[in-house]
Order: C-alpha cells, then structure tokens, then sequence
C-alpha cells in the first residue's frame, strides 16, 4: 500500500499533518538558507576588517558591508558611535545584537508549536477512529463481531499515531539543529565584538597619541 492511500485510509486529519509538514519544510529550508546567508555574510566582514589597519577604513568596511550582515550592523555601533564611553557602546551592541538574533529566530516559534501538535493530532486521530471501531462493535453485538473488521478498523485507526509522531519527530529534530546553528553563530559574533572592542580601543589610543 502506497503512502497517499496511507493518507488516505487515515481520514481528514491526515491531511491536516500533511498540510502541518508541507509548511514545516518550507519554513525548515528558508530558515537554512537565511543562515547560510548570515554566516557567508559575517565571514566576508569579518575577512575584509582583518585587512584594515586603520579605523578609518574600518568605518569605510563597515558603510559598504556592514548593513547586509548582523554581525556588521552590531560592530557598526562600535566604531561609528557618537559617545565615548565604553559601557553604552557595548549596552547597545548587546542591544542590537538581541535584535539581530529576534529577526533570525523569526518562523521558529512555529516549528516548535508544530512538533509539540503534530503528535497530538495524531492522538486525537486515533482516539477518534477508536471510537467508531467500538460504535461499529456495539451495532454488531447481537450479530456477533466481525473479527477482520475490528482488526482493520484499529490500525486505520493508528496511522494518525503514526503519521503525527514522524511529522513531530522531524520537525524537533530540524528545530533542535536551527536552534544550535543560531546560537553558534550569536557565540561567533559575542567572541568578535569582544576582539573588535580591544582592537578598536587600541587603534583609538594609537591615533590620539599622533
């Protein structure tokens, strides 16, 4: 028996799940692509800062890349600031930092409700399907049960199970690896502003005795 008459035998919800894993791989995949896209953008800043000597042509890096990637976006509050003290720029790296890390986790909210639903649907599937198999039992009673009947009723019956815990499953498992990709990559940029922030001090100090 083929997977669609799978669906099919297993009633509406099943194709509730489907429609449930057909927006989870579409959320799983631009997720995906968007942090490649945030890592490849931090990797070329990152490359093309570790070639300027100048704090100048730091701020020149920083206009021309920096607003493509969180990682720039965040250092631009460092070496273009209006204020010199330290602790407000480093309260307003954090800041923005948090709200660079709020844009990446956007859709992940969703991944989360659909892997904590999709197992119970799948429940609720069964239960359902349950039901009727024991209603169909009461109106056979005094014509004797119809063991075959009985039996193909169950496990239609607990395909929703089935299909609900691999729908819930998969999407933690997508879930649990994005979660892990954004944290490494808030850990990278938490361990650059730090480097950046002694770098630019420096360059700073460097300047001013000129």
């Amino acid at each position: 028996m083929s997977i669609f008459n799978l669906i099919v035998r297993g009633g509406f919800l099943m194709y509730i799940l489907l429609v449930i894993s057909v927006i989870v791989i579409g959320i799983v995949i631009e997720k995906y692509r968007q942090l490649k896209r945030v890592r490849n953008a931090n990797r070329k800043l990152q490359s093309s800062l570790h070639q300027q000597e100048k704090l100048d042509n730091m701020r020149s890096v920083l206009k021309i890349y920096g607003q493509t990637s969180p990682l720039g976006i965040m250092l631009d509050k460092l070496f273009n600031s209006s204020v010199d003290n330290l602790d407000l720029i480093n309260q307003s790296m954090e800041s923005t930092a948090n709200l660079q890390l709020h844009e990446l986790e956007r859709g992940m909210g969703w991944l989360s409700t659909f892997a904590a639903i999709a197992p119970l649907i799948g429940f609720l599937g069964t239960v359902i399907g349950m039901v009727r198999v024991f209603m169909n039992i009461q109106g056979q009673s005094q014509s004797g049960v119809d063991i075959s009947m009985l039996a193909g009723g169950i496990w239609v019956a607990l395909l929703t199970t089935i299909g609900g815990l691999v729908v819930g499953i998969v999407t933690i498992i997508f879930y649990n690896d994005l979660v892990q990709s954004l944290e490494n990559i808030v850990k990278d940029m938490q361990d650059i502003a730090v480097e950046y922030t002694i770098k630019f001090e420096t360059m700073k100090q460097d300047k001013q005795k000129l």
